[in-house]
């Protein structure tokens, strides 16, 4: 009987994630951290090579990366197999609604020139479209401005990430005029899924607590897939876990996928170990399987430390 507790606490334990093993994070960003300037300014090279430094030690073998072009570029130059890039649009009067101190592009429009944007993704220069802020630019995500990109993801079979939800307080007075928490519903990408069938999607921090027709979105496009950052983080850990199980409970985790969204891995992976309600294959998908289903890149889930 001396021995019932250690059983008990054994059998209550959370499933391990044994350190070293392959993770995907697919809500990943390359801009400045540190400092305002370019990316070789000191403070912000510093910022990236620790941002770099926690990939390595955590082995993300991939990071679905966006930000302004300027700073997805000099990201990629130093981890081009372990950063998959993309830019974000649409812009704020051709400034990076996050960081506006940053054209989005060169041209200093709002959304990128459509050659120009074929021509990197041809190259595989970019992997990923987004993360999409039309919420921040009070650009509906089926105004009909959007459907050159969607054709064009569509076409070359390009991931398109979604920014869904909602933003920081203050978001309309503080940096985006136009922001409206109304364009966040996740619901509002169901005509675009109608338009462009075969696009690959997936919506960004996806919360059925807030939205549960977004499980119904899911049951009904059985190709669109999610992450739920930066909830891991913002929601009392109890919450965060009824979230999760809102998916579970729906059959629905095979397809979440993990999201960091400039987190601390170690207390982001911690939050989902600790849900009691998740086995090792389960944890093994939210962190890998499911997001190289998704990206059609199994072989990113090899046991391999790189």
């Amino acid at each position: 009987m001396r021995y019932l507790p250690i059983l008990v606490l054994l059998l209550a334990s959370p499933p391990a994630f044994a350190a070293g093993e392959p993770i995907i994070d697919m809500h990943f960003h390359a801009w400045p951290r540190a400092a305002d300037g370019p990316p070789d300014d000191p403070g912000n090279l510093a910022a990236m090579e620790t941002a770099l430094a926690q990939l390595r030690e955590y082995n993300v073998v991939l990071a679905a990366t966006s930000g302004p072009t300027a700073f997805i570029d000099r990201w990629a130059q130093e981890e081009p197999d372990r950063l998959m890039v993309g830019p974000i649009f649409p812009c704020i009067d051709g400034l990076n609604p996050n960081w506006h101190q940053y054209r989005c592009f060169d041209s200093g429009e709002d959304f990128p020139d459509l050659a120009w944007l074929e021509e990197k993704y041809a190259s595989g220069a970019y992997e990923l479209m987004g993360e999409l802020t039309n919420q921040y630019a009070g650009v509906a995500f089926d105004d009909p401005r959007m459907d050159p990109y969607y054709a064009l993801a569509e076409r070359l079979a390009i991931p398109v990430a979604f920014h869904t939800h909602a933003g920081p307080p203050l978001t309309a007075s503080r940096c985006c005029p136009d922001f409206r928490i109304s364009l966040g519903d996740p619901m509002s990408i169901e005509k675009v899924l109608v338009k462009f069938p075969k696009l690959r999607v997936y919506i960004m921090h996806a919360n059925p607590l807030v939205y549960p027709a977004v499980l119904d979105l899911l049951v009904q496009y059985p190709k669109v897939y999610v992450d739920v950052s930066q909830f891991q983080r913002i929601l009392i850990r109890e919450k965060f876990h009824r979230l999760l199980k809102e998916f579970k409970d729906a059959g629905l985790l095979g397809r979440v996928m993990l999201g960091v969204d400039g987190d601390d891995y170690g207390s982001a992976l911690e939050a989902y170990r600790s849900a009691p309600f998740l086995n090792e294959r389960e944890l093994r998908g939210i962190f890998c399987e499911n997001a190289a289903r998704f990206l059609r890149r199994p072989e990113l889930c090899a046991l391999a430390s790189s």
